[in-house]
């Protein structure tokens, strides 16, 4: 049952293991395990042999100790064990296993145990080595005593100690020192020339000197001390001299036994010793890896070790860089820590050994730190490795980016499905108003005031589905990009005050308290949008008034918030009604996104109103947040500069008064009216002939053209021109209108009346020479004006 685990192309060499009182029994192993042992061992004899009969006594205690641990707690344990392994070809062999147990199952017959392991008998090895070549030294120490000299100046004549003498082999006196001692091999060759240079600083009369020098064959470390006399006209005199063994504590054991070195050197491109307690490095072996100048210090190391392994492993990365957490923190809980990494500029596989060389009174005092590459087919399976991980990786990003975008668009369909539900409901509903209450009005076309009452309504659910239409126009205008702004001049204050008005009679009608106070808006102009404007401010009343219910308040507030090069405005909306969930909150701004509660269900709305006006807040420059607590109400606060207009500017008037126009005498005006659609002519000649103009009907773009280039002077006084018709649009009929060569016929006054409502529509209707713009449907006030101004 344990198969699959073993076999996983993912794990290294690893045993199913059985632990009950004290016995170990081995279930079965992976076809890795017995390759790392270096074993040339049947699989099946293997695991029929007693595990136990592998250990010595120690060594088994220690084993079965871990796997008491590992079962006791549950938690993952490592030891390190020497086995004894016995093959038909290869004999008998002692190796050191490094294992790392994992409980499976506990059972009453037993528990079963995961066992990984890794063969560390060379690395064992060599660190013994080097324990016993420090062994030999410390012996050594213990035997050797303290040199001492005099040196005379003026003859350059030494006459040792004893000491030195009968075990360095000194006559009692040594002439032209230091050139006789050199020549007996008393320094080795290397130290002669620093020997030298020291003995010069004698001469020249260094008070004091102190240096670290091997001496003999044995390249012995000592502590080499001069102290000069003088006499007294200040010339040196004699040096008295010493050499004392250096102590196990101190910078002499960098001087490592020549075996330990030839051993090391064998596996590791590169070697340095490293003295925390006197902070120095030792470059024993510098190749490939790691060049580090011979007179780089340990600072030098441990950047360019952090180089290396900055995004490898970051925490060593971290703890190398500090070196009082490479004392308490690297090596706290073994005596050994790797590496393994692929350096890009070697294109090779690199594993970075840390070794502990020796701990004084339980202190990190020394370390060894070494860099090997690893071999062709362990570097093949850690490239193989890293390409799986890396496509793993991959893969899950992918996946995640599928999921996500799957997510997104499921809920943007889902967000259109309820938008385009909600529409429905809330087209029809109007549209059911007027088709019934027109209905209701032929059949009480006698009764004024049950007539008036129907009109009254078809007026309102007009009105409410023209708003729906100009939502969706804006938000398509917002997507393409194509939302454009006319800021003129304006006071702010005025215009929040227009705003109030506009919503203040629904309100009182529905019972709910609206309370203004702009008092810190100040009177100066600006320039805005105020179409734009309003359409933030409207939107944000409009949902207060809708989500409050009778008895309810709403705060419109208002103030300057900086006066500089731009003034910053701060307008907030707050109402007591339905508030929001902090789940939909986040929402609120997505188009389409409404939330899913019974009172916003029974309000009209698209989901539209809130992503426009964070849209065009944001097209301003500007911010708006909320506040809100379901079932306490919301609070939005909007956030806009603006710049200012000199003093002396006007704020610009309609050219001709709404009231100037609306009552002026039309009589003998004829106008001629352009467009496909019946309905919109007979509209159209209705309101005009009321106005007292008279009214001419064309069909097409074509008839018109036709009917100017005939027409004399007086026939017509203004033109208003749809746009979209067949054969010949608007735009084009104006275009060969104004190219007709009579001046006064060409130049006629052309007003579009049309439902192509966008900016970009107006100016395309302007480019093409037409004098104004009228929007279907319009407004009586709207389209009167716009004639009055037109008008020869």
């Amino acid at each position: 049952m344990y198969e699959d685990i073993l076999q996983n192309r993912f794990i290294g060499p690893a045993a199913i293991l059985k632990y009950r009182d004290g016995d170990v029994e081995t279930i079965d192993i992976n076809d890795k395990y017995l390759p790392e042992m270096g074993m040339n061992i049947d699989k099946k004899d293997y695991i029929e042999a007693r595990l136990q009969d592998c250990f010595d006594e120690g060594n088994l205690q220690i084993f079965r100790h871990a796997l008491k641990r590992c079962i006791e707690t549950g938690d993952e344990q490592g030891c390190e064990t020497w086995r004894s392994l016995l093959s038909p070809c290869c004999g008998e062999d002692r190796i050191c296993l490094k294992s790392k147990l994992i409980l499976l199952e506990k059972a009453e017959d037993g528990a079963i145990v995961f066992e990984a392991i890794r063969n560390i008998t060379q690395e064992r090895r060599t660190l013994d080595t080097l324990a016993d070549a420090e062994s030999r030294y410390m012996q050594a120490s213990e035997q050797i005593n303290i040199y001492n000299w005099e040196y005379v100046i003026a003859t350059k004549e030494m006459r040792p100690c004893y000491r030195c003498m009968r075990d360095l082999g000194l006559p009692a006196v040594v002439r032209n020192y230091p050139e006789t001692a050199i020549d007996m091999g008393i320094f080795p060759p290397d130290y002669a020339d620093m020997y030298r240079e020291m003995m010069r600083k004698v001469d020249a009369g260094a008070t004091e000197l102190e240096a670290d020098i091997p001496l003999t064959v044995g390249r012995i470390p000592f502590r080499v001390r001069y102290t000069t006399s003088f006499d007294e006209n200040g010339k040196p005199v004699k040096a008295f001299g010493s050499a004392t063994l250096i102590s196990e504590t101190e910078l002499g054991h960098i001087s490592l036994d020549n075996s330990i070195i030839s051993t090391l050197a064998q596996e590791y491109a590169c070697i340095y010793l490293v003295d925390l307690k006197k902070d120095t490095l030792k470059v024993i072996k510098n190749e490939n890896i790691i060049i580090l100048d011979e007179n780089g210090s340990f600072d030098d190391l441990t950047a360019l070790l952090a180089a290396k392994l900055d995004g490898i492993s970051e925490e060593f990365s971290r703890i190398v860089k500090d070196k009082d957490a490479i004392r308490t923190s690297l090596l706290k809980d073994s005596d050994r820590r790797e590496f393994v990494y692929k350096d890009e500029e070697l294109e090779r596989w690199v594993r970075i050994s840390i070794h502990v060389a020796e701990r004084d009174n339980g202190e990190l005092a020394r370390l060894l730190i070494a860099g090997s590459f690893v071999d062709d087919m362990r570097a093949q399976k850690l490239d193989a490795d890293r390409l799986i991980a890396a496509q793993k990786a991959e893969l899950e990003d992918r996946q995640g980016m599928l999921v996500a975008a799957l997510e997104e668009a499921n809920r943007a369909n889902r967000a259109k499905t309820a938008f385009f539900s909600s529409l429905s409901h809330d087209i029809r509903t109007p549209m059911g108003a007027i088709t019934g209450f027109s209905r209701l009005a032929l059949e009480d076309i006698d009764d004024k005031e049950r007539l008036r009452d129907h009109l009254g309504r078809i007026l309102t659910a007009g009105d409410h589905l023209l708003n729906l239409i100009n939502d969706i126009l804006d938000m398509s205008r917002i997507e393409s990009g194509k939302m454009e702004f006319s800021p003129t001049p304006v006071k702010l204050k005025d215009l929040v005050g227009e705003c109030e008005g506009m919503i203040r009679g629904k309100m009182e009608e529905k019972g709910v308290k609206l309370a203004v106070d702009i008092r810190n808006m100040g009177d100066d102009v600006v320039r805005c949008d105020k179409l734009r404007f309003r359409q933030i401010l409207l939107n944000l009343l409009s949902n207060a008034y809708k989500f409050t219910p009778s008895g309810g308040k709403v705060l419109l507030g208002g103030r300057l918030l900086e006066r500089g090069d731009e003034l910053v405005y701060e307008i907030r909306v707050r109402d007591t009604g339905a508030g929001m969930s902090e789940e939909f909150k986040e929402h609120i701004w997505e188009a389409f996104s409404r939330e899913d509660t019974s009172l916003v269900h029974d309000t009209p709305g698209t989901g539209l109103g809130m992503s426009i006006v964070r849209n065009i807040v944001n097209i301003m420059q500007g911010t708006i947040d909320l506040k809100t607590e379901l079932g306490k109400g919301s609070e939005f606060i909007v956030v806009l500069p603006f710049e200012p207009v000199s003093g002396d500017a006007e704020i610009p008037t309609v050219d001709v008064a709404v009231s100037d126009a609306m009552n002026r005498s039309y009589d003998g005006k004829k106008i001629l009216v352009v467009d496909d659609n019946p309905v919109n002519l007979k509209l159209a000649e209705y309101v005009l002939v009321k106005f007292g103009f008279t009214v001419l009907q064309l069909s097409s773009g074509v008839e018109a053209v036709d009917f100017v280039k005939n027409s004399k002077h007086g026939d017509i006084d203004l033109i208003l021109m749809d746009i979209q018709m067949p054969v010949m649009d608007g735009l084009e009929a104006t275009r060969r209108i104004r190219a007709i060569e009579d001046k006064e016929l060409s130049r006629l006054p052309i007003i579009a009346m049309t439902a192509n409502a966008f900016e970009s529509d107006i100016q395309d209707a302007l480019d093409a020479g037409m004098d104004a713009h009228v929007a279907k449907p319009f407004r009586n006030e709207d389209l009167i004006m716009k004639i009055a101004g037109n008008l020869k």
